[in-house]
């Protein structure tokens, strides 16, 4: 199984169906522990970060993940408008609302690239695999 694409409706929306499927696609695929931690967190930012910062807009949000050979790449696509966010320079503290999520994808990734499209907003992230 080389990709995984989920395709949610947000008001059907459980946290369990997202990462249950996630969490399977990763162990079958051999991504080893420390990294289906980032990704997973990763994931779950993005997705949560869509349903809270555009609740009123968002209805549906795709996540498709491909393995490759090298490296995995998650592309996140939703309905919303996009919104060009830069990524803060060092974690912001905790008591800033927003931008830590952003803050530890760059961290984490070895690639985060933000767009609109023609429906919305993709986001594109990948990690080189360990």
């Amino acid at each position: 199984m080389n990709s995984l694409q989920i395709n949610i409706a947000i008001d059907d929306m459980t946290p369990e169906q997202i990462y249950d499927d996630i969490e399977a696609f990763l162990i079958v695929n051999n991504i080893e522990s420390q990294q289906r931690f980032k990704l997973m967190l990763c994931i779950l930012e993005s997705v949560n970060n869509v349903v809270q910062h555009c609740p009123e807009n968002a209805e549906t949000l795709t996540v498709m993940l491909q393995n490759n050979q090298d490296n995995i790449v998650i592309d996140i696509l939703d309905n919303t408008e996009f919104v060009e966010l830069s990524t803060p320079k060092k974690c912001p503290q905790i008591d800033k609302p927003n931008g830590r999520g952003l803050w530890i994808m760059e961290q984490w990734m070895d690639q985060v690239h933000k767009q609109a499209t023609v429906l919305g907003t993709h986001l594109r992230f990948s990690l080189q695999k360990a």
